[in-house]
């Protein structure tokens, strides 16, 4: 896959990959946008991506935070999805890995309810 994720594809792919949930694409899409940001602001199809909220934000974040995603401080906060699929193959770590997945999948959900008791509430 990343001989075909380059600048030149990196906007189609980014989107691409949001449309249809491909959690791995995305990510290293949003890296590639990250650490090419002046090729990214000159991609003839850059236009396209600005209705992409969240996929601003997320480049953003990137950006911003020094390749440090969701604000992580501990050592997997800052690993793509790759790097963090090889920490869990590796019999060494497992169980950190799988406290830091609870504690994302925790996060997820509570935010996931609040947002739902929230609509709740505005519909009553």
């Amino acid at each position: 896959a990343r001989k075909h994720l380059t600048q030149d594809t990196m906007v189609h792919t980014l989107i691409f990959a949001d449309q249809h949930d491909c959690a791995l694409l995305k990510d290293a899409a949003t890296r590639m946008a990250a650490q090419n940001m002046q090729t990214l602001l000159a991609h003839p199809d850059f236009s396209k991506l600005i209705p992409h909220h969240q996929l601003m934000g997320d480049i953003h974040v990137l950006c911003s935070e020094g390749m440090v995603a969701d604000g992580g401080d501990d050592e997997y906060g800052g690993m793509s999805m790759m790097e963090l699929y090889k920490v869990v193959d590796e019999d060494e770590g497992a169980a950190q890995m799988d406290s830091y997945i609870d504690r994302v999948v925790r996060s997820i959900t509570s935010s996931r309810v609040a947002e739902s008791d929230g609509t709740a509430e505005e519909e009553n």
